[in-house]
């Protein structure tokens, strides 16, 4: 009995240390994420987010760093509700290095928190989007892209490729940027990351012969990830290819999903009739 009482205190004290580490832990979360996951020469960059405990009067300090040097820093206001935003012009001296710069937020000393983006130099006209893909026969999703030296024209699907084909008009020497939705496109092998092919033609024919070019892969997560593609002047088509694309909802599939929801509304009704008589 005796020991049965230790036991007891023990599991009680043990769930009890639980529960304060779990609560401090949500207590001292600082949320932080920026406008765009690439900016450039002369862009603003923002950033926001929210901490869970608020301190009145206390500014959250925000510092950007690129490597081990301090690029910019600032002080704001945090509001009642927690949350607080900031920007930061990206031009001048100290932003003359291309690669990853680092968020730093910080507004005690245990509520702290950093994210990424990357920072590309380059004098040229960008334009940035989200171009609607084509499923066949079901709907569209989603690639995020920012073009340097052009435009995009159109982005389409093959399916029998594993491969999105994007065209495009350069003007000058430049870079694409492709943020691409792991749910509908990717590269993997054995459940893990692989490389893309990319192929790069210069013919207005898209049968034309393509040339493997390298790529540079800048920023990953659960959901996404963005590739940045170099491209020269006069560029046509540009072929991403991965190893599984959305599959295709065909007419023998959409059969197949009206005779599953048949048998379910045939099924429920039943149940309703049962239920009843």
């Amino acid at each position: 009995m005796h020991n049965r009482r230790i036991f007891c205190v023990i599991l009680t004290l043990t769930l009890a240390i639980g529960m304060i580490f779990q609560a401090a832990e949500a207590v001292d979360e600082v949320a932080l994420s920026t406008s765009n996951d690439i900016y450039y020469n002369g862009d603003h960059v923002v950033i926001f987010g929210n901490v869970n405990t608020f301190f009145e009067n206390l500014p959250i300090t925000i510092q950007i760093y690129h490597e081990t040097n301090l690029v910019s820093v600032d002080q704001v206001p945090v509001a009642k509700d927690g949350t607080f935003v900031s920007s930061f012009y990206a031009t001048g001296s100290k932003w003359k290095d291309e690669g990853t710069y680092t968020i730093r937020a910080q507004y005690t000393p245990t509520q702290i928190a950093e994210t990424t983006f990357e920072f590309f130099g380059q004098a040229i006209d960008k334009s940035s989007a989200v171009f609607p893909v084509d499923i066949p026969n079901s709907g569209t999703f989603d690639v995020g892209y920012t073009v340097r030296g052009g435009e995009v024209k159109n982005i389409i699907m093959n399916q029998e490729r594993y491969s999105l084909i994007i065209e495009t008009i350069m003007t000058s020497n430049g870079n694409l940027v492709l943020k691409l939705p792991r749910d509908s496109f990717d590269a993997q092998n054995d459940d893990a990351d692989t490389t893309f092919i990319i192929l790069i033609s210069k013919q207005n024919n898209m049968a034309a012969d393509f040339t493997q070019v390298e790529y540079e892969e800048i920023a990953v997560s659960p959901d996404y990830r963005t590739i940045r593609i170099p491209l020269e002047e006069g560029d046509k088509w540009v072929e991403v290819i991965g190893t599984y694309v959305i599959p295709e909802f065909g007419s023998m599939v959409a059969i197949i999903l009206v005779v599953a929801v048949s048998s379910a509304i045939i099924v429920s009704k039943s149940k309703f009739s049962v239920r009843y008589n």
